[in-house]
């Protein structure tokens, strides 16, 4: 009785070793998916810029340079540039069209309203660049993608910014604190440092 207890179960084994075996080799091997090529820093740019409701104006851009226009709630609209500093390994906002120290009367009283609107801004810094044109700019490292989230509250961060900022800095150029000409965009990634 022993044995043929034995015997029954070393059978019920192999032929349960046996199934299992042809069970995983018909199973066939699936190939792993091919991961999705990333996106470059046009079309990462392009995503984040169309859940904003941004717009792009594709003439001026390049695959290093996105140019937007955000909608201001007084009916105008604020040009914000997006560059791939490759060399450096930074995103870079910039906002211009602010005006020019250039030919103002009173450069001290400007110089000291950026530099204390420096101090009271969350993110970014303004800076007069080596044609001494005003912008406003924020550098983030380029080396980790940026949330969607993230890269929204500094685009309307810098956007708020600048259209608080902007008719005071006008006004201490000697303009009347509305935009009298279109955007300018500058190659922004090809600035020298900030004379300030």
């Amino acid at each position: 009785m022993k044995r043929a207890t034995i015997t029954m179960l070393l059978t019920l084994a192999m032929m349960w070793a046996s199934a299992f075996a042809q069970q995983t080799a018909q199973e066939p091997a699936q190939p792993p998916k091919p991961r999705p090529r990333p996106l470059t820093f046009a079309e990462r740019m392009k995503q984040y810029l169309s859940r904003t409701g941004a717009t792009i104006d594709e003439s001026k851009s390049t695959s290093d340079m996105i140019v937007s226009n955000a909608a201001d709630a007084k009916g105008g609209k604020i040009t914000v540039v997006l560059v791939n500093d490759r060399r450096r390994n930074l995103l870079g906002f910039y906002i211009y069209n602010f005006g020019s120290v250039k030919n103002a009367a009173n450069k001290e009283e400007v110089y000291k309203y950026l530099l204390e609107a420096n101090d009271a801004i969350t993110i970014g810094s303004f800076f007069v660049d080596p044609d001494e044109d005003i912008g406003y700019k924020y550098l983030v490292n380029g080396a980790q993608t940026m949330s969607q989230a993230a890269f929204e509250s500094t685009y309307f961060t810098m956007t708020s910014v600048a259209r608080d900022r902007k008719p005071v800095i006008k006004r201490l150029l000697g303009g009347s604190g509305k935009e009298e000409k279109p955007p300018d965009v500058k190659k922004a990634g090809v600035e020298k440092p900030p004379i300030l």
